[in-house]
């Protein structure tokens, strides 16, 4: 899947200003927002947007009872083929972690791609977000003979459950100052017993296995994911996919959510997102699409000229082409 990475790269510079334009009769109203997408959650300070848009999409798609885990899909992600490649290379060629993150590239935060989330998430099945959650897990600090309990962002509990990891030798169940509490993993016994065994390149992955085995569901069919390459029909099969009532997910530059000037495209800046619904606008006599992101329902990361709708943001054509590399959906047939 290394292909995708100079494929993104070679249609920027193809294609880096004529698009087909979407006409009026063809930009009908549609939302596609329903009760199976009932929040937006937050990634907080994880590259997980890939993950929390495929998570939406899986639910959306299969009509699930309740939403897929999108920390599920992310550590399930990161057993890929592209991921171990991407880890490797970021260990091998990239810049030096900050003080107290030394081993970040081995955790499970890194950013990825929709469309192999959701491959490996239609093959493998789901689990529910009640049961591993995705935007904090439940920490229980070890206060004399009693347990305090708070809830810790994922980035946060992955950096304090490293320094575990990394002083193992000197832990015992009976001495271990916190540990987080999920379904089958509830005492300070059961969370040892993952940080014994395991190093920081493992431990997630066992983590998520350990949570989710008694509630992990298959789907029943699996469906095939198409990935779209940014070209100046791009807006022709986003919309054909609209029209079908198929979520939608596009990578995009990042910084076209807080600066409408932004009209280019920068690797590290990459995110991913859904297409939830579409208008005319008849001031700008363009099409518009509303992208549902995973920052919460906040409106203040969005550029204030935006109209935003609880963490959902119109963008317009014109300013979303320039910032898109390319578009993601589930061929349900």
């Amino acid at each position: 899947m290394k292909w995708i990475i100079l494929a993104l790269l070679c249609s920027q510079m193809a294609w880096a200003d004529s698009f087909q334009k979407t006409e009026q009769r063809v930009c009908t109203e549609l939302d596609l927002r329903n009760d199976k997408l009932p929040q937006i959650r937050d990634q907080k300070n994880v590259s997980w947007c890939y993950a929390f848009t495929a998570a939406d999409m899986l639910t959306y798609t299969y009509n699930l009872s309740e939403m897929a885990s999108a920390a599920d899909v992310a550590i399930n992600y990161n057993r890929s083929d592209l991921a171990l490649f991407m880890r490797w290379l970021r260990q091998t060629f990239g810049s030096r972690p900050e003080q107290g993150e030394e081993e970040i590239f081995m955790m499970p935060h890194q950013t990825g791609f929709n469309k192999i989330a959701l491959d490996r998430g239609m093959r493998d099945g789901y689990c529910p977000e009640r049961v591993f959650p995705s935007d904090s897990w439940t920490k229980m600090t070890r206060d004399g003979d009693k347990w305090n309990e708070s809830q810790t962002d994922l980035k946060t509990a992955m950096l304090e459950i490293y320094g575990l990891l990394k002083n193992k030798k000197n832990l015992k169940a009976s001495n271990i100052p916190f540990y987080f509490h999920f379904k089958n993993v509830e005492s300070a016994g059961d969370f040892f017993k993952l940080i014994k065994e395991h190093e920081p390149s493992t431990f997630y992955s066992s983590l998520r296995d350990e949570v989710c085995k008694f509630d992990r569901i298959k789907f029943r069919r699996r469906f095939q994911s198409k990935m779209y390459i940014k070209d100046p029909g791009i807006f022709v099969s986003l919309n054909k996919q609209l029209n079908r009532s198929r979520l939608v997910g596009i990578d995009y530059d990042s910084r076209i959510l807080s600066d409408r000037r932004n009209n280019s495209i920068k690797l590290s800046e990459m995110h991913t997102s859904s297409v939830v619904g579409r208008r005319w606008n008849n001031t700008a006599r363009e099409c518009q699409y509303l992208v549902r992101d995973s920052h919460g329902n906040q409106c203040s990361r969005y550029d204030t000229s935006y109209e935003c709708l609880g963490g959902q943001v119109w963008l317009s054509e014109s300013l979303l082409y320039s910032n898109l590399t390319s578009l993601v959906y589930i061929e349900k047939k």
